[in-house]
């Protein structure tokens, strides 16, 4: 039987791990949060790294008590039969849609509680949903994080080389997961939206992709768009 390569799991230290790549995310302003998140991250950018750990571990303690960590496990033991049944079709699916084998032999996607849902392509990890309460919440933060993983890996560098900012390689990584609605539709339990000030690019990814077939032709009119726009 061949190995599972993303096996969900309930970490609380990859939890923490989660929300310190969402204020990374925020320090950088990659997209809009709530004055609610923006409070709670700006007192987060007053401490230290280690202080910052111990007041995320302090906030999320609670969700890891034995009984709820308990019903946490059931969550992820759900999430990885619904993922097994469909991990060999999809990376078969993103390896043909990128042109590019799938370079990754096991990745973990640790439940977290916080509002957003990040990755660390060299530690293997992506975030999921704990609270969507179904395995549909990992399979699909799944496949849209595993779109980011392989664009890291193979064009990000085609990106840099391109002179493009890295807002505009995060522009660009994010709305390249529309391709999930045209490719991967039947394996996923909601479309993926994006984020908003992204419909034009996505629109435009959308089209290429339908004309073009080619990743590399698409991602140059991605590239040909953003740069457009920033000289508008």
């Amino acid at each position: 039987m061949q190995k599972q390569i993303v096996r969900f799991v309930v970490d609380k230290d990859l939890d923490i791990e989660n929300h310190l790549i969402n204020l990374w995310t925020y320090k950088n302003k990659n997209h809009p949060f709530t004055a609610r998140q923006s409070e709670r991250y700006e007192k987060l950018l007053k401490l230290s790294p280690a202080a910052q750990r111990r007041f995320i571990a302090k906030e999320i303690d609670w969700r890891y008590s034995p009984s709820r960590k308990k019903m946490l496990n059931v969550l992820a033991k759900d999430m990885n039969i619904a993922w097994a049944k469909m991990e060999k079709d999809f990376i078969r699916r993103i390896e043909r849609v990128h042109d590019r084998p799938f370079a990754f032999s096991s990745i973990r996607g640790a439940l977290s509680c916080d509002d957003w849902f990040g990755y660390n392509v060299p530690a293997r990890i992506f975030a999921a949903n704990m609270f969507r309460n179904t395995f549909a919440g990992g399979t699909d933060n799944a496949m849209h994080e595993l779109m980011h993983f392989m664009f890291h890996t193979y064009y990000q560098k085609t990106c840099e080389e391109q002179g493009l900012s890295e807002q505009q390689i995060w522009d660009i990584k994010e709305s390249f997961t529309v391709l999930l609605n045209v490719e991967f539709d039947d394996l996923r339990f909601s479309r993926d939206i994006g984020y908003p000030g992204h419909e034009e690019l996505r629109n435009v990814i959308e089209k290429a992709w339908l004309r073009y077939h080619d990743f590399e032709k698409t991602l140059t009119k991605a590239i040909t768009f953003v740069k457009k726009k920033n000289t508008a």
